[in-house]
């Protein structure tokens, strides 16, 4: 016999407050993911108006820094000028015009800056210059800089920007008077800077970061250069303009914000006089293109979000529809007639379990995926903007891994936990999981991921795909101590890999050079619990997880390694689609061991720190030096190695241009690849007759040419 309910089981109040809590939950699962929406959008609107305040402050102090060591290599010149010119007769300096030339040019060689250096007598007519020789006598004397020296203006005197009469080139004018032998006005020496110089330099800082704006202006609001450049050359910053404002009450610097004279566009900017002179370095950035990237983020962010709070929100509704359906089946029950009350009483508590058993089920499974979406977009937030909300996003990422654990027990209680496969395109959803896989890696191993474009569609669980290569990804990492790489390659699988009567396969193949695998020991390695590694460094149950995965959709994993050399899992999965079989292209052949010695000469540690392992990878012996005197000092110490790989532009005495010619000169068999990052470098150094790389440039291509380098 069934026992008898306890009267006030099930009873309508304790239902009546079931329905509330459950009204609440389909409330509460709408406004809840709208306020975290919400801020997080004043949060991250607020630090993307630090960011570009922020890049502008960046890109202000690089700018000031470049200008301040041009003017400051300006000076030098002058002084060094002046030792050949002072207390000399204009006869002497006359006579002496091709010693002087000489001089000249000799200063300027290494200065890309300077267009020439002219020297003037004290009548405004031309004695020297580092362009030609003879120079025309030409009678200057209407010069700015040569009427401001004979009028008695003393130290170094900026001109507004000219055009040259000889060249055409648009300059500044940097000039300082010199004595004759009487200790009278001599003349005047000028160094004319190419405004392009700077131009060009702009514009190399504007390249990350297009929305910036860069402009050398003078204190009077003349334009020297700027960038991006205005349709007509040498105009004048607005005097109305938030800058000019600024300086005219006297601010040799600050931040503003308004309307830039350059893009004409709402701005964040800021300025910064260079040095003593009437020179200012300017900076902006556009708000609007801020504005329009950051609403873009923001509604992607919504659109991800939308759906998985749909689901919430109709998840709840239903579970509300049905609790109410119980409610008014349990309060039917109740107008019975007592002759009935047990039988009813049993038939309503199995009706409450059946209920239970369905709500659990139902409830739980759709809430599970719910909020697995949400981690997921919760993860690639925090990846793309790690510094952003981190406090919110920790707070609910932990919110979301609590609920998840909860509904992963109702799953498990009611056996409702099916494989979640999705249709896969592979050119879309492969590629991405780079973000996931690199961090597990580290430093010192290369990623490579790539996807036939023909790879056909496949069904399968994205999670379950994900963890597989998060496994292999660790496997591999573990067999490269030194570094290496790790190449994830999809395409068709050939025919040939599938056999004849098989269903056309998608092979994904993941290949790393690592120490490899035992002949004997392959056998064995997707068995659970089989590892070869330390105690406590592995459990076993990578490789069989990878295994399990791809039986469970249909599909096999094998794999082949090959000691010293490195190891290839390919995962095969049957095609979503029936499509007749292409034959895919094999896996790019492994690299050649070079067996080198190489010393990198870098300045940059995180640079440095990712080559290393590369030419390592490669079968380089490295050796890693900050600086190019460094690298000079171990040639003369006796070091001869197979290659020396250098960095252009470094920091110190020398750089990497410099090393190059000494090498050349002092030990000409010696071999050298230079490294820039710097494209308008290239043809120059290449016309030196030097092996040159641009950066960014691939394991493939370094190997390519210290091949060739070296042969």
């Amino acid at each position: 016999m069934r026992q008898p309910i306890p009267p006030d089981a099930g009873s309508p109040p304790q239902a009546h407050a079931s329905v509330r809590w459950l009204r609440l939950l389909a409330w509460l699962s709408v406004v809840v993911p709208l306020s975290i929406y919400l801020i997080f959008g004043v949060i991250r609107y607020g630090s993307a108006q630090d960011e570009a305040v922020m890049r502008v402050d960046r890109s202000l102090r690089v700018a000031h820094e470049h200008a301040a060591k041009v003017m400051a290599a300006s000076e030098v010149l002058h002084e060094r000028v002046l030792v050949l010119v002072n207390g000399r007769n204009l006869a002497e300096l006359r006579a002496s015009e091709a010693a002087l030339h000489e001089a000249l040019r000799a200063r300027t060689v290494d200065q890309p800056q300077i267009q020439s250096i002219l020297i003037l007598d004290a009548q405004g007519r031309t004695l020297a210059s580092s362009r030609l020789l003879p120079f025309p006598v030409v009678d200057m004397s209407d010069g700015e800089y040569f009427r401001a020296h004979r009028d008695g203006h003393t130290g170094s005197f900026l001109s507004r920007p000219i055009v040259t009469r000889t060249s055409g080139e648009r300059v500044l004018n940097l000039s300082v008077a010199f004595s004759d032998d009487q200790g009278r006005f001599g003349g005047v020496v000028n160094v004319a800077v190419l405004t392009s110089y700077f131009g060009s330099f702009f514009h190399d800082m504007v390249a990350g970061d297009p929305e910036l704006t860069m402009s050398l202006f003078a204190a009077s609001g003349e334009v020297y250069t700027q960038w991006p450049e205005m349709p007509d050359a040498g105009t004048r910053l607005s005097d109305a303009g938030p800058i000019m404002q600024s300086i005219y009450q006297g601010s040799e610097a600050a931040r503003l914000r308004g309307v830039s004279s350059i893009s004409g566009e709402d701005s964040y900017l800021a300025y910064r006089k260079v040095g003593s002179y009437p020179l200012f370095v300017a900076a902006g950035r556009d708000r609007s293109s801020m504005q329009q990237a950051l609403l873009g983020e923001l509604a992607l962010l919504f659109l991800v979000g939308a759906l998985p709070v749909c689901a919430l929100f109709a998840t709840a509704t239903v579970a509300l529809r049905n609790a109410r359906m119980v409610l008014l089946t349990m309060e039917q029950l109740e107008k019975e007639t007592e002759t009935r009350r047990r039988a009813e009483e049993a038939l309503l508590q199995a009706q409450k379990l059946e209920a239970l058993g369905r709500l659990t089920g139902g409830v739980a499974h759709d809430f599970n995926n719910a909020l697995m979406v949400i981690s997921n977009n919760l993860f690639l937030l925090r990846r793309m903007a790690p510094d952003v909300g981190t406090r919110q996003i920790e707070s609910m990422t932990r919110a979301v891994k609590s609920a998840t654990n909860l509904t992963r027990q109702l799953l498990a209680f009611s056996r409702r936990q099916p494989l979640v496969t999705e249709h896969i395109v592979l050119q879309e959803k492969l590629p991405p999981l780079r973000d996931l896989i690199a961090p597990v890696l580290g430093s010192k191993v290369q990623l490579l991921v790539n996807v036939e474009p023909d790879t056909a569609p496949v069904q399968l669980d994205l999670a379950e795909l994900e963890l597989a290569l998060l496994n292999l990804g660790i496997n591999a990492r573990d067999a490269m101590p030194s570094g290496g790489a790790l190449v994830i390659h999809a395409c068709n699988a050939p025919a040939a890999a599938t056999g004849a009567s098989a269903p056309a396969m998608v092979m994904i193949d993941v290949r790393d050079t690592g120490t490899g695998i035992a002949p004997e020991l392959l056998s064995k390695v997707f068995e659970p619990f089989f590892t070869t590694k330390a105690v406590g460094q592995g459990t076993g149950l990578g490789l069989s997880q990878v295994y399990g995965m791809c039986e469970r959709m249909g599909g096999r994993a094998e794999i082949a390694s090959t000691v010293g050399e490195g190891t290839c899992v390919t995962l095969f999965f049957p095609r979503a689609a029936d499509k007749a079989a292409v034959a895919a292209a094999g896996p790019a052949p492994a690299l050649v061991a070079l067996n080198k010695t190489v010393v990198l000469v870098e300045d940059n540690e995180e640079v440095a720190a990712s080559v290393v392992p590369i030419l390592e990878s490669l079968g380089c012996r490295v050796t890693h030096v900050d600086r190019a005197v460094k690298a000079r000092q171990l040639l003369e110490q006796g070091a001869r190695p197979d290659l020396i790989v250098s960095d252009v532009v470094m920091p110190g005495e020398m750089d990497g241009v410099s090393l190059a010619q000494h090498i050349r000169e002092v030990w000409p068999s010696q071999r050298l690849l230079l490294m820039t990052g710097y494209a308008e470098q290239l043809d120059n150094i290449k016309r030196m007759g030097f092996d040159v790389l641009p950066k960014p440039c691939t394991p493939q291509m370094l190997h390519a040419a210290i091949l060739r380098v070296c042969s």
